[in-house]
């Protein structure tokens, strides 16, 4: 089935709307201020100790420089380290638990089958995050377009990922093909959600008054956090209506 546009995000909106969207909109808020406690801390933590090795003279600056670090706890940069890398596969694992939630016709809000094989799904969606990570920004560094068409092919890897247990190279070579099939709508998609996330993102840069760091690295937080899962909910019931007609196949074929 083609890919619409107009229904991807009404179907999208009404997703993000429902008491599933509502928890695991909390969810990754919680996720994201966690990581922001974490990276924060270990930010400050690498400062020190680089400010350490410089002669006496070169420290005047220190506790400047320390109070720029909004929600920065006192916790041993080993510490820090560790719990980022934790909270990088969590996130992951989340990412994939929410895709199959939007995607599952049940009632709950965390349906049964969200954790099947997520030990090997969250590796490969690592694996795979990595190598186009890499593909976009070596595009972007040397000649911009290119990272940004690869950017658009790669759009549902994620999906392809948690919803068809796809393997590395197999999610981005069928997220190539749903793109170019239905390349006009994932672009408008594609665009529209990050122009919201611009938006929404930058908003506090334009009021006519200054947050605290703290205030305003909350509030940017949160306001990622509920992004964040609406353009999972966008990208993932797009998916679903770009694989549509693949999924009655298989099924037609199983009868």
């Amino acid at each position: 089935m083609a890919l619409q546009i107009g229904r991807a995000f009404e179907d999208g909106i009404d997703e993000f709307l429902s008491e599933r969207g509502a928890v695991f909109a909390g969810a990754f808020i919680a996720l994201g201020l966690a990581n922001g406690v974490i990276w924060a801390s270990l930010s400050q933590g690498l400062l020190d100790i680089f400010l350490e090795t410089l002669p006496p003279s070169a420290q005047a600056n220190q506790a400047a420089m320390s109070s720029n670090t909004a929600l920065a706890l006192d916790i041993p940069v080993a510490v820090a380290a560790v719990s980022a890398l934790a909270l990088f596969i969590i996130s992951e694992a989340l990412n994939i638990v929410t895709i199959r939630a939007f995607a599952s016709d049940a009632n709950d809000p965390i349906p049964d089958n969200v954790g099947r094989r997520l030990g090997k799904t969250v590796a490969i969606g690592i694996a795979a995050g990595i190598l186009t990570g890499i593909a976009v920004v070596v595009g972007l560094v040397f000649i911009i377009i290119p990272g940004l068409v690869l950017a658009l092919l790669f759009f549902f890897v994620r999906q392809e990922i948690a919803l068809n247990d796809s393997g590395v190279i197999e999610s981005i070579s069928n997220s190539i093909s749903l793109v170019t099939d239905n390349l006009l709508a994932t672009f408008v998609i594609a665009i529209v959600l990050a122009v919201i996330e611009l938006v929404l993102g930058g908003a506090f840069s334009f009021l006519p008054v200054s947050l605290p760091p703290m205030v305003l690295t909350t509030v940017s937080t949160i306001l990622s956090g509920v992004v964040g899962v609406f353009s999972i909910a966008v990208t993932t019931v797009a998916y679903l209506q770009a694989t549509e007609s693949d999924h009655e196949t298989e099924s037609i074929g199983g009868l």
